[in-house]
């Protein structure tokens, strides 16, 4: 079965060891207010406006005209919010396809298994030249764990380190269907507090610790990141609460730090989303420094904050 998603992106540097080609996968159980990569958020295929590329031709429009009536909008922000809200959009995205600039976009594409493995094999040399592979990101991609299986026998069968980046917010039995063909699971927490997290990302943490934990006890290696998001976990309260759950777990790859950014901002929009995080400013260095020692001094496994210039 094909997979639904987002962005092919090669040459990551930040998403497991080595040169790796991270895979976004759609659809995501969580719903963090400062997400990253919007796109990912719902399950079926949207549109993108990309105003910096649009030549206001006007043939998204009259493309939508055609197949969904003539009570469609007239701009391409109007498309945007017609083909999340009206069911009589008829979902053929000929808007995107007749779009000259490519300023219209859909926000996913389906991918039989092949047809992946031919574009992540393309950078096969890179992958082994620097200890590298892919990376199953989004988005949530556990939530397609029965179609992404498949794909990842194919890439053992090629001799590729996979690594998988979850939130972890999935029944355990998504687990189980990559948990023998995973080489490294990035695994997110995002916050120790239960209610905490629920206000921030809209779900309890309850199943998200139940499923790192069974992943230690399993054996299974992993590599805890950590989003510092300013009123949410940055207070030396919290970083005790997250520090004292992964003390339990010496057997862990390490911690990583990732601060806080606003580059999403230009997604919402295009995506036509209320962007809530837009008031926050991005952790102070001074913070930042602060956190990872009181991680380093809690913690037996190695801790590092992206972005962070060491002295």
């Amino acid at each position: 079965m094909p997979l639904s998603i987002t962005n092919i992106q090669r040459t990551s540097f930040h998403d497991g060891p080595g040169i790796r080609t991270t895979v976004f996968l759609k659809g995501c159980s969580l719903r963090c207010f400062w997400c990253h990569n919007p796109e990912t958020l719902r399950i079926g295929c949207e549109l993108r406006y990309i105003f910096s590329r649009c030549i206001h031709c006007g043939m998204c429009t009259v493309a939508c005209r055609k197949a969904s009536g003539p009570d469609c909008p007239d701009s391409p922000e109007g498309l945007v919010e017609y083909a999340e809200s009206h069911t009589a959009c008829a979902n053929c995205l000929q808007c995107t396809v007749l779009c000259p600039a490519q300023a219209l976009v859909p926000t996913s594409r389906l991918y039989g298994e092949e047809e992946l493995l031919s574009l992540v094999l393309a950078d096969r040399d890179y992958y082994e030249s620097s200890g590298g592979g892919v990376t199953f990101s989004g988005g949530e991609p556990l939530l397609q764990a029965e179609e992404l299986a498949p794909v990842m026998d194919l890439l053992r069968a090629e001799g590729i380190s996979i690594a998988v980046d979850t939130a972890g917010n999935v029944p355990w039995e998504a687990f189980q269907r990559v948990l023998q063909k995973t080489d490294l699971f990035l695994f997110d927490l995002k916050a120790a507090d239960s209610q905490l997290h629920r206000s921030a990302t809209g779900s309890s943490n309850e199943l998200i610790l139940e499923n790192l934990d069974r992943l230690c006890r399993e054996g299974a290696a992993v590599q805890i990141r950590i989003p510092l998001i300013p009123g949410v976990n940055t207070s030396p309260e919290e970083q005790e609460r997250m520090a004292e759950i992964l003390a339990k777990y010496p057997g862990l790859k390490g911690v990583d730090l990732l601060p806080f950014h606003r580059m999403a901002l230009s997604k919402y929009q295009q995506l036509g989303m209320d962007y809530r995080a837009g008031g926050l400013e991005p952790p102070d260095p001074q913070t930042l420094r602060q956190i990872e020692e009181q991680m380093k001094e809690k913690l037996s496994v190695p801790v590092s904050c992206r972005g962070l210039q060491k002295s």
